[in-house]
């Protein structure tokens, strides 16, 4: 495990554009755009504002991230964007802002493993100037955040450390978990279950289905179908096999959230579900008031929630890239909009690796997670007395990681996170670890003993 150390990047060799350079920027934020165009032509380069890049400028300067349209749409425009700006031998800057959270910085991280020809950075501005862009152009070879006086600082793993051998006491508290009634999240709060006790509210999409009483018990999903196809003949029934397998699905999805809420309270905590989809605002807002006068006011939020959409970004989908980012970054929009963020004590996120070192084929994966650690930074400055914790997470041995793809981390020499493991590292670190630790690699063995 290591914490995500920010500090100031020095001259960065290999990055600086000859002057006479061809530069396009975008046009999405008109008026900056036109600043930037001048305080980069002051430097000596050929700058013009475009709508679309032509894909063959020497550096591509990207507005779209700087907009303040939803989420999905802002990403999903940077993306597009800088695929019409891909050149070989070429630059792409994907600029944004600290607020509305971004996680840009996620996809330039991706798009330097899809497309290694092309050297792609994203850039947060801490205040809107055109010079400190145009200033960047000479020293600012890593993604990272542009400070209000100009410097450019970026983001490393800095040096392995365990987290701390106990977690602190506390009073019980009630604790909001989105997407953690099954996997690698649900394992993480029976361990804080068994560490802090208190209320623990389970949310997810799946619904808690009740096991048909004709039905004898089954784990697997192989053995559930052939159960049900078996039941369905038995009555005369004609199933499609696709309603068959999503029968199955959600009778385990229901099995497993009931497993799991048992397993909390044996820990000696109280427990509930919540039914919910994340990304709808309404449904959060309603299903939050009602569990805050049940329960009383969450003090905590863990939040696990998220799906995957593989695929290499000139083929991604904005379906894709909105099934993603709906339950990750909407569930994080509604939830803020519907829990005040003061009344907490604690605040988990739970991102990925592929945020931070950018993975092939994961460019809305990578956006969302790096986006939710920009929340991560934000919240932490912004409310006083409140523990924030952004866990960048590698493989687990579990959850998202079936056979196919451990054998995929096997063979790069990727160890998995054993699931108790990562539990524990994680209850250490939202309870006791240093507070000033915001960001967390987590991706190393841990000792056990």
């Amino acid at each position: 495990m290591r914490p995500v150390v920010w500090s100031k990047s020095g001259e960065a060799p290999g990055f600086s554009l000859l002057p006479g350079a061809s530069i396009e920027v975008t046009d999405a934020e008109p008026d900056f755009a036109a600043a930037i165009v001048g305080a980069v032509s002051a430097l000596g380069y050929q700058a013009r504002r475009v709508r679309k890049p032509s894909g063959t400028a020497a550096a591509v300067i990207v507005t779209e991230g700087l907009t303040s349209q939803e989420h999905d749409i802002r990403h999903w425009n940077a993306l597009q964007v800088s695929k019409d700006a891909r050149c070989d031998q070429g630059v792409i800057i994907l600029l944004q802002r600290p607020v509305p959270y971004s996680g840009l910085d996620g996809l330039s991280r991706t798009l330097r493993k899809e497309w290694p020809a092309t050297k792609t950075f994203a850039w947060t501005l801490e205040s809107m100037a055109a010079t400190h862009v145009a200033q960047g152009l000479r020293h600012g070879c890593a993604d990272g955040e542009i400070s209000a006086s100009g410097a450019l600082y970026a983001a490393a793993p800095g040096a392995a450390l365990s987290p701390p051998p106990n977690a602190s006491t506390m009073e019980p508290g009630v604790w909001l978990v989105t997407g953690g009634a099954r996997g690698v999240t649900a394992a993480c709060a029976i361990e804080l279950a068994r560490t802090a006790g208190g209320t623990i509210l389970l949310a997810g999409r799946s619904a808690e289905t009740p096991w048909p009483a004709d039905l004898p018990p089954a784990n697997g999903l192989k053995l559930l179908r052939g159960l049900l196809v078996e039941r369905s003949r038995s009555k005369g029934e004609r199933a499609t096999p696709a309603e068959i397998d999503r029968t199955a699905r959600g009778l385990l999805a229901g099995a497993e959230i009931r497993e799991t809420l048992v397993a909390l309270r044996r820990a000696g905590a109280e427990a509930a579900y919540i039914a919910l989809d994340a990304g709808d605002g309404v449904a959060v807002t309603r299903a939050l008031e009602d569990a805050q006068q049940t329960f009383g006011p969450i003090s905590g939020w863990i939040h696990g929630a998220g799906v995957l959409a593989d695929r290499l970004a000139t083929d991604k989908t904005e379906a894709e890239l909105r099934r993603v980012f709906s339950p990750k970054v909407g569930g994080l929009t509604n939830i803020l909009a519907a829990i005040k963020p003061r009344q907490l004590r604690h605040i988990a996120f739970f991102s990925s690796a592929a945020a931070f070192f950018g993975n092939k084929g994961q460019s809305d994966y990578a956006m969302a997670n790096a986006l939710l650690a920009s929340a991560g930074r934000s919240l932490a400055q912004a409310v006083p007395g409140i523990r924030v914790k952004v866990f960048h997470w590698g493989p687990w041995a579990g959850g998202m990681v079936d056979g196919a793809l451990a054998s995929h981390f096997e063979a790069q020499g990727i160890p998995l996170i054993p699931v108790d493991e990562g539990a524990r590292i994680f209850v250490c670190e939202l309870l006791g670890g240093d507070p000033d630790q915001v960001e967390l690699v987590v991706g190393e063995a841990w000792a056990t003993s």
